[in-house]
């Protein structure tokens, strides 16, 4: 049997990927440089890390120790010397769209249909 092939455990992933501090160090560091690739080479989109983050649950490492995992790599592609990962690191966090919340939009709607029924509505009825 070779002792690098996955068989499966019945007691699912985390069995299999140990439960010991050392394989906890070693699924965080495959983790780190996975993610420190994605940063990289620029394809860590919002879908992916979703993906990394539920690949990573599966292998015992929670989305807290995961997010952080991603916001240690990014800093550091920002603190290094190439100029495309700080440029795909910075894409990671983009501000959010400015939207108008929907209660304004609501109150907006009513507010201009009272004014247009006080300024027409003896016309219209």
């Amino acid at each position: 049997m070779n002792p690098l092939t996955y068989h499966g455990s019945p007691n699912g992933p985390r069995e299999a990927a140990g439960s010991g501090p050392k394989a906890r160090i070693e699924t965080r560091l495959i983790f780190r440089e996975l993610i420190a690739r994605e940063i990289r080479s620029g394809r860590l989109t919002s879908a992916r890390r979703a993906r990394i983050v539920r690949y990573a649950a599966q292998m015992g490492l929670s989305a807290v120790e995961t997010g952080k995992l991603i916001v240690e790599c990014r800093e550091e592609a920002l603190q290094g010397d190439d100029v495309r990962a700080q440029e795909f690191a910075l894409r990671l966090v983009e501000p959010p769209a400015e939207r108008v919340p929907t209660v304004v939009k609501i109150a907006l709607v009513v507010g201009l249909a009272l004014v247009v029924n006080a300024l027409f509505g003896k016309w219209m009825w």
